[in-house]
């Protein structure tokens, strides 16, 4: 029985301190004003409001179109540059001869070595867990 009581002092402790803060609360919020903006009401009298006159603009003039050629764009690139009798030899012996470029290129190929060991090895290296 002395449990209960003792119990029953403590949860009313806390209830009466609860009440006691939001009354308080209440009391701050109520000095500070209302959260809204007052509402403004309507005025009665009207004054009367005269409306402007707005003068008509004139229509634009309209002004010949003078075209103004731009003079032309010259730059180096677009100059002719003189190529050298290497470089046309070279291009032409290509132009007559595609086949060969290929078959150059197909034989600089070559295989390529692969290590099956080395890779797992390199691979657990990269993946290991850094500390």
């Amino acid at each position: 029985m002395e449990n209960l009581v003792v119990v029953l002092l403590f949860v009313g402790s806390i209830v009466y301190k609860i009440y006691t803060n939001y009354k308080e609360e209440m009391e701050k919020s109520a000095k500070r004003g209302p959260q809204r903006p007052p509402v403004v009401q309507q005025q009665t009298a009207t004054t009367d409001v005269k409306p402007r006159q707005y003068n008509p603009t004139p229509p634009p003039v309209p002004q010949p179109n003078i075209s103004k050629t731009a003079p032309s764009f010259v730059t180096k690139s677009n100059t002719i540059q003189e190529i050298p009798d290497e470089v046309q030899r070279i291009r032409e012996s290509r132009k007559k001869n595609p086949k060969l470029d290929l078959e150059e290129v197909e034989e600089k190929q070559e295989p390529i070595a692969f290590d099956l060991r080395q890779a797992v090895i390199q691979s657990a290296i990269l993946e290991r867990p850094y500390h």
